[in-house]
């Protein structure tokens, strides 16, 4: 069936590197069993280094039943899982799984649905941008990145293989024509025109000065088209739309529904620009993976005593379109993606609680981030990943696999180790105000005392405070004094003047939204958990601000 679609005659008539490309997209260096993975992209790269995706159609069987089939990158249906063999395992699939060996940009040129959109990504000019792949300057030793380090880590005994090669990556919503359509935007003058208006109120001071100078100079990033495009694109890869977010068995774990959505902040390609996505996983008018929302839930209430906001919904591309290019993927949003002064000051305006799993882009399109192994104690290892920045070399960064009982934010976390001495860029504000920027960690004998530092200019960094002393329990330090809210006997008032004190002494509890394991216990009840305020200062949305943490 597969040579029949590419009109080829025979097997024989198969180039050597074709076999080769076909072969290595079905081979996967590790034991996967269908039944133990979760929905989305699998937890380890086939051997062209690419990203499987796991999905799943009705499928109606000879006696009429209908079945949940599992599928690979959608169009493959696995019609035989898990058959162990000597060396591993089989999924036998009744179609040659594809990927791609074009870029994501001439994906999206080649979907006529968005071709509006790629009008205008053609016109600002970022063809050569979305053609980035391998990283050639990087280099790793092959024990590193294959045989593996034994490392320990919060009392456990850690297998760090270091990534084996580093890519660029990209994710890119496109709306398809018929939502610019609906907005009566027909032409890529009306798109044009529609960008100067949202972007000239959303950069009003930079639009005051220069006017409309750059309206039309497509290539600058200070054109509004060139920002309008550039905020619909993420500078690393994303292959399923269950990804952006931990996955389900973290969410029902360890997300307070009732409270917030599952939720994650990415700084997009636009330059000083961030995006919340969440994902309202329970079934209801508003469930799915949405941008820029605000509200809980599936029925759409509102939240932080603020009306609800819908947001855009991502959509995946329909069966048998591609989405996947070697470095990146493609989704859909079912209305118009923008950076507005809305967003910006009003859906943005709020408390951004960033996983650190998320701030290099280098963690996501490695697919470190949450993944799953059958060895809980496991982690992937990282060596100048991108955002970060070391002023020695005599310690080792990974990010640990993602497990349920992990009593962390989202069940995986960034691991140091060494005398580490290390600035990262922090993610953007949406706008300049006065913001505070909190350590959530967990105390812990093994971990040491921490000098934090942060500023806009990396050589003058400031120091903030005393120390952090990571080695005690929130109970346990006597700077933080923590008390649990039933040493109070239900009185709302002391609580909230015991809680006003204890941030006056530069600490907080832990969150309320967020548990230890299967609900075991909320954050904010939990004394080995505390939130040290780093700093309270006026942050501005157009400037790059780092953190510097030196292990003292």
């Amino acid at each position: 069936k597969y040579l029949k679609s590419r009109n080829i005659s025979s097997l024989d008539s198969l180039t050597y590197d074709q076999c080769d490309t076909i072969c290595r997209t079905h081979l996967i260096n590790s034991v996967l069993f269908l039944t133990d993975q979760s929905e989305g992209g699998l937890p380890s790269v086939n051997q062209l280094n690419r990203f499987l995706v796991l999905g799943y159609v009705a499928d109606t069987l000879e006696n009429g039943i209908i079945k949940a089939r599992p599928t690979i990158n959608r169009d493959s249906k696995v019609i035989e899982d898990d058959d162990t063999v000597q060396n591993g395992v089989v999924q036998v699939v009744s179609d040659v799984i594809s990927v791609s060996g074009e870029y994501i940009y001439d994906i999206v040129k080649a979907n006529p649905r968005v071709s509006l959109f790629f009008e205008a990504m053609h016109l600002v000019g970022l063809e050569d941008s979305l053609q980035k792949w391998h990283d050639k300057s990087y280099t790793i030793g092959f024990d590193s990145a294959y045989t593996g380090l034994k490392k320990q880590g919060g009392g456990s005994t850690y297998t760090i293989k270091y990534v084996p090669e580093r890519n660029y990556g990209f994710t890119v919503f496109a709306e398809p024509n018929e939502v610019y359509a609906s907005h009566n935007i027909n032409s890529i003058q009306e798109l044009a025109e529609y960008a100067n208006n949202v972007y000239h109120l959303a950069y009003q001071a930079e639009y005051d000065t220069l006017g409309s100078k750059y309206d039309t100079i497509w290539h600058d990033r200070r054109c509004p088209l060139r920002r309008f495009v550039e905020y619909h694109i993420l500078p690393f890869s994303i292959p399923s739309i269950v990804n952006f977010n931990c996955r389900e068995d973290i969410i029902d774990a360890k997300v307070e529904t009732t409270l917030i959505d599952a939720e994650d902040y990415f700084e997009a390609y636009l330059p000083h620009s961030i995006m919340r996505i969440s994902r309202i996983k329970n079934p209801g008018t508003y469930n799915g993976v949405f941008i820029n929302r605000r509200g809980v839930g599936p029925d759409g209430k509102g939240e932080l005593g603020r009306s609800f906001y819908r947001g855009v919904k991502i959509v995946e591309v329909e069966e048998g379109v591609a989405n996947e290019g070697c470095n990146g993927y493609m989704f859909y949003v079912d209305d118009i993606l923008e950076y507005s002064d809305f967003i910006r000051n009003n859906i943005l305006d709020r408390r951004l609680r960033i996983d650190c799993c998320t701030l290099s882009p280098d963690f996501l399109t490695s697919g470190a981030r949450q993944k799953k192994t059958d060895d809980n104690y496991e982690g992937v290892g990282f060596k100048q990943p991108t955002n970060f920045y070391s002023y020695n070399s005599d310690y080792c960064m990974w990010v640990r696999s993602a497990f349920v009982a992990n009593i962390s934010y989202q069940g995986d976390g960034v691991d140091l180790q060494g005398n580490y001495d290390i600035m990262l860029k922090l993610p953007p504000v949406p706008h300049d105000g006065t913001w505070e920027l909190r350590l959530s960690y967990r105390g812990s004998a093994g971990c040491g005392v921490v000098q934090n530092f942060v500023g806009d200019d990396p050589l003058r960094l400031m120091p903030c405070g005393i120390p952090t002393d990571l080695r005690y329990s929130a109970y346990e330090n006597p700077n933080i004094r923590w008390k649990n809210d039933s040493d109070f006997d239900g009185d709302s008032i002391a609580i909230d003047a015991y809680d006003k004190a204890m941030h006056n002494r530069g600490y907080m509890k832990g969150p309320d939204s967020h548990w230890t394991s299967d609900k075991a216990e909320k954050f904010r009840d939990y004394s080995l958990i505390a939130r040290r305020v780093i700093t309270t200062d006026y942050f501005k949305a157009n400037k790059d601000y780092y953190l510097r943490m030196r292990l003292v």
